[in-house]
């Protein structure tokens, strides 16, 4: 089963690999700032997924999530909700050590040992009793830190908005679950469940938002992929100050 798990690590950082170098080719170094259709050139297909995906979302995901909530106390999601969190750690911590922030990867080991231990799994969040928070980040972030390029704007089946660096990010990430690391078929049944579960309880707890975007916009689709495109925006100039701070930086951008 060790060299089953191995060998699939191996496919998937493979695949990860060869996204990013399809990636150096999605953009140009132009500062031109592009227009819509160049962020979104697969917009017919992009609208069908996502009609996929607003369905899904009627037809099971929101009436699950209202079930969910209405069923589940709170400390009870609240705990879950701390212990995906927990399973989280390790993607945190090895993007922050190739971010080169050291202090948070300190943070993010230290969280994972004692939220482990003391926490009964991650169930209790006893390392921000102790004051260490977590610092959220993903190998999209690491890939823009990279200075890779997001590519067009993805609408994932199942997923939801997107873009190809992220879609790759997504894969990576899921790559480091400690979930991943358990023998037999418990591994494929626990990650599967928990990750559904967290769907279902993120769903719960964002309804308000998803709801507005979905239900409450004339055009759900443009103003998914505008709330997106915004954050990624966002997000590039977080990584444009970072990059400065390490001299990785485009000498044509004006300041």
């Amino acid at each position: 089963m060790l060299t089953y798990v191995l060998k699939k690590q191996f496919v998937k950082i493979a695949i990860m690999f060869f996204g990013v170098i399809f990636l150096n080719g999605c953009e140009s170094a132009s500062n031109i700032e592009p227009t819509m259709a160049e962020m979104d050139p697969w917009e017919a297909n992009n609208r069908e997924l996502h009609l996929l995906n607003k369905e899904v979302d009627k037809l099971v995901l929101k009436p699950t999530s209202e079930i969910y909530g209405r069923i589940i106390p709170q400390p009870i999601r609240l705990g879950f909700a701390n212990f995906h969190n927990n399973l989280q750690e390790p993607k945190r911590f090895i993007n922050h050590i190739i971010q080169r922030k050291y202090m948070e990867s300190s943070s993010d080991f230290a969280r994972f040992i004692v939220n482990s231990s003391v926490g009964f799994l991650g169930i209790f969040d006893v390392a921000s009793w102790l004051s260490l928070f977590p610092e959220d980040t993903s190998f999209d972030e690491t890939f823009g830190y990279l200075q890779i390029p997001p590519g067009p704007y993805l609408e994932v089946p199942l997923a939801g908005p997107s873009s190809i660096r992220g879609a790759v990010g997504l894969l990576a990430d899921y790559t480091f679950n400690p979930l991943l690391r358990l023998s037999g078929p418990i591994e494929s049944v626990s990650f599967i469940t928990f990750e559904a579960m967290n769907i279902v309880n993120e769903r719960y707890e964002f309804s308000s938002v998803i709801d507005s975007l979905l239900y409450d916009s004339i055009d759900s689709y443009a103003s998914t992929r505008l709330t997106y495109l915004q954050t990624v925006k966002n997000q590039k100039l977080s990584e444009q100050s970072s990059s400065l701070e390490l001299g990785l930086f485009d000498p044509s951008e004006e300041f």
